[in-house]
């Protein structure tokens, strides 16, 4: 982890998709002068599970895996955050110790916001704990979906569903179909469906029988969105 050239808050890109879009110049100045700055390499770890969070993590660039660890040692990706999302927040809030760890999938770029500067503020702009309240009631309901999908689901509507879920956060059109801008593993695509990375290697192979997708390394496209809304049981 290192320190690069400080990113402000009113200039920085990512804003206007996080809980502080709505501060003022003056609340902005507040967080830079409290805030620091890392640099985070690929597949570091941000915080673990279980130690105590002392403050916010918001994303300015890069993506990071949350994930919790089963009792064999197992993860299990919780979700994906990147530019404009925040990470800790809710433990934070409770004061308990974290429930996930967190891990860079790529470099990134993320500032830290103490525990005082962050409850300041929640404190003086209620449009910013609206924010935080709405965050959280996005994720419960995304965290209760998972739990359903789990139930519901056989593994190959939840990769379906997944690549649909990527290609509404992270795809860019192209000639030949949508390509999803995110490189992960088989086993890290395993981890947030709930299966094996066997399961997926033939999973995969399927959908590109079935001229779903096409891969190029762990490059994927898109190809045919209906017949994959149809495959994730998605179609109603």
């Amino acid at each position: 982890m290192t320190k690069p050239v400080p990113i402000h808050c009113k200039t920085c890109s990512t804003r206007g998709k996080s809980v502080f879009c709505d501060l003022s110049a003056d609340h902005l100045h507040e967080i830079d002068s409290a805030k620091t700055t890392n640099h985070y390499k690929s597949h570091q770890v941000i915080f673990y599970e279980g130690n105590q969070p002392y403050g916010l993590y918001c994303v300015s660039a890069g993506k990071i895996k949350i994930y919790k660890m089963d009792a064999d040692g197992h993860q299990q990706i919780v979700r994906l955050a990147g530019p404009g999302d925040i990470m800790g927040y809710r433990c934070l809030l409770a004061g308990q110790p974290y429930t996930s760890s967190a891990e860079t999938l790529e470099e990134s770029e993320i500032c830290f916001v103490d525990k005082k500067t962050f409850f300041q503020i929640l404190g003086s702009h209620p449009t910013t704990a609206f924010n935080v309240m709405t965050l959280l009631a996005t994720d419960l309901g995304r965290a209760e979906r998972q739990i359903a999908n789990m139930v519901h689901k056989n593994i190959r509507e939840r990769l379906a569903e997944l690549f649909l879920v990527f290609k509404n956060k992270y795809g860019e059109k192209t000639k030949k179909g949508v390509k999803l801008n995110i490189t992960l593993t088989r086993e890290e695509i395993a981890e947030l469906i709930g299966t094996t990375q066997e399961s997926v290697i033939r999973l995969i192979s399927e959908f590109k029988q079935d001229n779903l997708i096409t891969v190029a390394g762990r490059e994927i496209t898109l190809l045919d969105l209906p017949r994959l809304t149809e495959t994730a049981n998605l179609a109603d």
